[in-house]
């Protein structure tokens, strides 16, 4: 596994951040990066520079990225941070919580993906699973992404003039890119393989609503998006709100699902607050 430290490395480590699908660490360094302490950001498993091995197609679940988070907290987090997530980096840190719970004083959701229970009871069938992958529109768009350029110059292009990307700042554009491309003799690719990003979407096979009371009860901050669809479901967002209160869960009409990137400057407020109430800013103390 890899991971990207923003701010100064010197200094204990007091946020985590996991990535969305198809993303990487280093595509968060505007929302970072601005905090102004040592943050790590990770390769998810697939993703970035990490280099762990991928079943493309045995992949039912979300657990396997759970275990990759655990492992990671044992070896290396020696202190207690917050721990932040966007997409389904967010519901595999939830995943995670029951045995990383002790290290973690904050969390902050970034759009979690919630499906309904029919999704999830069928992806432990291959058959309903590669259905998926043809009928559901973000896993079908995934599984033909190009992911060959000439050059960095060329994706940068092709990418500023399609789908969300349209709305990225040039600057989040770039670092997605920095982080998630590998130069060859042929030009540049993606590091994470479409096929495996693919499968990630329809892999729904697991169960994130057991772990939301292991989350910091009064410092959770989870942010459901709705403009231009929505990846939750009420009953799952309500869910959320019956175990960690009102206060805690928000949707927002306002923000799409990529609003990490696209709406900057409202990430950071929410990581700073978070930071603040757990006491890990520097400013706080």
């Amino acid at each position: 596994m890899s991971g990207v430290h923003f701010g100064f490395i010197s200094n204990p480590v007091k946020l985590v951040m996991l990535n969305a699908n198809g993303f990487n660490a280093y595509s968060y360094k505007s929302i970072l990066q601005p905090l102004g302490f040592n943050t790590i950001a990770l390769d998810m498993r697939g993703h970035g520079m990490s280099n762990l091995p991928i079943d493309i197609h045995n992949l039912k679940n979300w657990n396997i990225f759970r275990d990759d988070i655990i492992e990671f907290f044992d070896r290396y987090i020696k202190n207690p941070v917050v721990l932040a997530g966007h997409s389904y980096g967010a519901v595999s840190g939830i995943l995670a919580m029951p045995e990383i719970k002790n290290k973690v004083t904050g969390f902050v959701g970034f759009d979690p993906v919630l499906l309904p229970w029919p999704a999830r009871l069928f992806s432990h069938f291959s058959w309903f699973r590669e259905i998926a992958k043809q009928k559901l529109p973000v896993a079908k768009h995934a599984g033909r992404r190009k992911y060959k350029f000439e050059s960095f110059e060329a994706a940068f292009d092709r990418y500023k003039k399609r789908g969300v990307f349209k709305d990225f700042t040039n600057d989040a554009l770039k670092n997605y890119l920095i982080g998630g491309l590998i130069y060859d003799d042929e030009g540049v690719k993606l590091s994470c393989n479409p096929l495996w990003e693919q499968a990630i979407y329809a892999a729904q096979a697991h169960n994130v609503f057991n772990s939301i009371k292991y989350l910091p009860q009064k410092n959770s901050d989870i942010i459901f998006a709705g403009r231009r669809g929505s990846v939750s479901y009420q009953s799952g967002r309500n869910a959320f709100e019956r175990k960690l209160g009102k206060n805690s869960v928000s949707y927002n009409l306002e923000l799409d699902h990529m609003f990490p990137f696209n709406n900057p400057d409202f990430a950071i407020s929410r990581l700073q607050e978070a930071l603040s109430k757990s006491a890990l800013n520097p400013q706080a103390v």
